[in-house]
């Protein structure tokens, strides 16, 4: 059965189009109309390079983090190169100073300074002291560190864990929780045709239970992933694809929705035990899924299980951590009643339709951001 059905060719930016020009370092983003404001973005990845992407129809919208959003709602937008994390790398300078420049030449005081992670160290710090006119604000995923909180005007919790840890660390920020999404425009609609169960993501997964989960059920199972520990022997049912520290290493999006998700009998997110909830791995894992119409077995930990009971929505099962017994049974559940799973993930894909989506997490950006 031929499956291949076309993802969005040309994604839909700013109403009138977008103009784009280089300023101070940094990839300028300009509506049509006259910008209402300004927003400097700032992460850990991407830059110009994830929007060049996403123009290109490559990667979904969801990976800016709401900037072609707020294009869309007349915002001007300043697109930051890519900081190293600060709390891995440990390099207190320049880092995020390096942007001060860009900040005086391009920033008026009412605008905003944006970091989609708990990235910037110093620009809060000025804030904090007074010396740093524009608005603040971070997005935070669980319960991680966030240098100079208080030096924050508001912060973007993804989760109810991340929003209570937020409203401890700076009780006189404005705080938001804005339940993550999806870029519906660019996932396509497959058939339920299940070939084999995918567990696919990068960050904090936990193998030796998925491994243990794979020796005690016949099920088939594909994993891609980077840096799969090299001394588990995996089972004849198991395929092993290396998918390089991202997925445009060696895997484009297009591959990994047609080739392997659209094939898919449900996913598998199992992540590391993180009982104290800082982190919320595997969120775009599990939305993902959802969107694409499948079911998902999702280790029931960190901060993502205070976000979306997936049990009452009935859009996928929870498993306790580090066991791979309960791992197994919910796996051989699955492979062995595909009308219930072709259901769950017909549930999920609602779900995200109604409220996991991009669009009504841009509306609700946009409110925050005027809030400022």
């Amino acid at each position: 059965m031929n499956m291949e059905i076309e993802t969005k060719k040309e994604p839909l930016v700013a109403a009138g189009g977008t103009t784009e020009r280089e300023q101070d370092g940094l990839l300028i983003l300009s509506p049509s109309a006259r910008a209402r404001r300004r927003v400097l973005f700032i992460n850990v990845s991407g830059g110009a390079s994830t929007w060049k992407k996403y123009k290109a129809g490559l990667i979904p919208s969801n990976r800016l983090w709401g900037c072609v959003e707020l294009l869309r709602h007349g915002y001007e937008v300043g697109v930051a190169s890519a900081l190293p994390d600060f709390y891995l790398h440990r390099k207190p300078l320049p880092h995020d100073l390096r942007l001060r420049h860009a900040i005086r030449s391009w920033l008026q005081p009412d605008d905003i300074i944006y970091c989609a992670h708990n990235t910037m160290y110093w620009l809060p710090f000025l804030r904090k002291l007074g010396l740093l006119k524009q608005r603040v604000a971070s997005l935070i995923y669980a319960r991680e560190p966030l240098k100079f909180a208080t030096g924050h005007d508001g912060i973007i919790a993804l989760n109810p864990a991340a929003e209570e840890h937020a409203r401890r660390l700076a009780p006189r920020a404005k705080v938001t929780r804005l339940s993550w999404g999806m870029d519906m425009g660019f996932f396509p609609q497959l058939p339920y045709s299940p070939e084999a169960f995918l567990a696919c993501g990068r960050t904090n997964r936990d193998f030796p239970t998925l491994n243990g989960a794979t020796h005690k059920t016949a099920a088939r199972i594909r994993v891609i992933a980077h840096g799969v520990p090299a001394d588990l022997a995996w089972p004849d049912n198991v395929e092993i694809v290396q998918g390089g520290p991202g997925w445009e290493d060696r895997l484009t999006y297009r591959e990994l929705l047609h080739n392997h998700y659209a094939r898919s009998s449900g996913s598998l997110v199992v992540v590391k035990h993180d009982p104290t909830e800082e982190t919320a791995c595997g969120f775009t894992n599990l939305l993902e899924a959802m969107v694409m119409s499948r079911p998902v077995i999702l280790t029931r930990t960190s901060a993502l299980k205070t976000e979306l009971d997936i049990d009452t929505a009935g859009c996928g099962t929870f498993v306790p951590p580090e066991d791979p017994d309960s791992l197994a049974a919910a796996i051989t559940r699955l492979n062995r009643e595909p009308e219930l799973a072709r259901e769950m993930g017909g549930r999920g894909r609602k779900l995200v339709e109604s409220y996991y989506n991009m669009d009504r997490f841009g509306r609700e950006m946009h409110a925050f951001f005027e809030s400022l």
